[in-house]
Formats: C-alpha cells, structure tokens, sequence
C-alpha cells in the first residue's frame, strides 16, 4: 500500500518540475520521492536538484554494474561453449539405440 504525501500547495509546482527530473523508473518509487519531497522541504529548490543529481549518478552506476554482471556471465557461457564444443559430437547423444 502506497502512502499517500501531503505536498503543501506552494511547493508542488516545483516538486513536480523535480520529479520530472528523475529517471522513469524512480519516478513512482515512493522512497525517492519522499527524499525529493525532504530536501526540498527543507533546503529549498537548489539544495534538491543537487540530491536528484546524486541519486542520478547512483542510477545509472547501478545500470552499469548490473550490464556488466550480465554480459559477463553471458560471455562465461558463449567461452564455456566454445571450450566444450571440440569435445561434442553430434554423434553423441544420450538416446539408446533403435535398431
């Protein structure tokens, strides 16, 4: 269940200017919102848009490690292939024979 925050009528032009700042995908994350939502609150506009530019750069290294993660064990598995490929014939198999 989403809770539901009560923005103060003079700050919800500019936190939504912030909101559309973020990344699409942290756009709904209630948890950045409410970070979003505090400094803005409490520091104002600026002080804001500097926690958004934080919270980009962890994004998109967070993007980075887990593209890298997956292209590494891809990778693994296309060397693991080619390693094990001289070994397997296509007359192997694990059928019993039919005649």
């Amino acid at each position: 269940m989403k809770n539901q925050m009560k923005i103060p009528d003079e700050l919800e032009l500019a936190f939504q200017r912030l909101i559309n700042l973020l990344p699409d995908s942290l756009k709904g994350d209630d948890y950045t919102r409410r970070i979003i939502f505090t400094y803005l609150k409490l520091g104002g506009e600026k002080l804001a848009r500097q926690r958004i530019e934080i919270i980009k750069i962890h994004f998109r290294e967070k993007a980075a490690r887990e593209l890298y993660e997956t292209q590494t064990l891809s990778d693994f598995h296309v060397a693991e292939s080619q390693l094990l490929e001289p070994y397997i014939s296509e007359s192997d198999s694990l059928e019993f024979p039919t005649e």
